[in-house]
């Protein structure tokens, strides 16, 4: 009885490592060639440097300036995170599984100069890399899923102009267990991901809410498990490391605590008159850059926001 349990312990422990061998679901990046058309271009331009935040984490940024804003060259990556080592910007940063580093995206071959289209659209929304590892999901590949074909296939067009950037970067290294969990998270994109329609505001807003990764920064999460808390999406109450310590995201909901005393005015002005906000502590929420969203999808964001319903969360 003993032999046979311990033969069911190392088949079930064999199968496991099989499968996490497998991993990571991926299908192969498809060998489309971007055409690169001047609205494509304009498109990319406008998510690259106002909707998606890419500069925000592949570049460096000036922390000692409010909002922390991205500086250039754009795209060229940022220093390494290291764990036990405070990085401003970066939440639950002494819980780092390993070096996590922020790569180059230009198109040099230091960066993604070398990698296809199609490796490019899989990495951005799917989380797999050339080589089909999966990325460590910092990259946010499991909200850039939601970006429509038309818009990944514009924000990759845009990334091939780039000015190439010479900019060699150590790997990404995760510890073990988590670099085998990571593994898991990859899922193919086997659908058509349609565009929203622009003339309903609320699904408009939601759509830019999502990949400008508004819930990612504005929810709170479990200390432990850094999962978002079911139910309190917007709510604020998100931890991260601001330059003198601690900072806490902000409610987005239409609950007094958030955005519920807030009209449509004061939401724009918010991204428009960044210097009257500015104070001694450094504000991690990059105004300068979000500041290029147009009124219009601005406007969408609001609606949206206000359509949720009012919570709130204390931290």
């Amino acid at each position: 009885m003993k032999r046979l349990f311990l033969g069911i312990l190392v088949l079930g422990a064999v199968g496991t490592v099989g499968f996490l061998a497998s991993l990571p679901r991926s299908a192969p990046p498809t060998n489309l060639k971007i055409a690169g058309t001047p609205e494509q271009l304009a498109r990319g331009d406008y998510l690259f440097n106002a909707v998606l935040g890419c500069p925000v984490c592949h570049s460096n940024r000036d922390f000692a300036s409010f909002g922390a804003p991205p500086v250039p060259p754009y795209g060229a990556g940022r220093a390494c995170a290291e764990p036990g080592q405070p990085l401003p910007g970066v939440a639950s940063d002494q819980g780092l599984p390993g070096r996590i580093c922020f790569r180059n995206i230009t198109p040099h071959a230091s960066g993604i100069g070398d990698w296809t289209d199609g490796e490019i659209l899989r990495a951005v929304r799917e989380g797999v890399d050339r080589n089909g590892d999966a990325l460590f999901p910092i990259m946010p590949a499991f909200i850039y899923r939601n970006l429509s074909d038309q818009d990944a296939l514009s924000l990759v067009a845009y990334l091939r102009t780039l000015q190439p950037v010479e900019n060699w970067l150590p790997e990404t290294q995760i510890n073990f267990p988590v670099n085998w969990i990571i593994r898991l998270l990859p899922q193919p994109v086997d659908a058509p991901v349609p565009h929203p329609d622009e003339n309903n505001q609320i699904e408009h807003g939601r759509y830019l809410a999502t990949v400008a990764r508004c819930a990612f920064c504005h929810s709170p999460r479990d200390p432990r498990s850094r999962q978002p808390l079911s139910g309190l999406e917007f709510a604020g109450g998100a931890e991260f490391q601001g330059r003198n310590g601690l900072m806490y995201s902000t409610n987005l909901t239409p609950h007094p605590s958030g955005l519920g005393n807030v009209n449509l005015n004061q939401f724009i002005a918010l991204f428009r008159r960044q210097d009257a906000l500015a104070g001694a502590e450094v504000d991690l929420m990059p105004w300068t850059y979000f500041g290029n969203l147009a009124d219009g999808d601005l406007e969408a964001m609001f609606a949206y926001f206000k359509s949720l319903e009012p919570i709130t969360y204390q931290p």
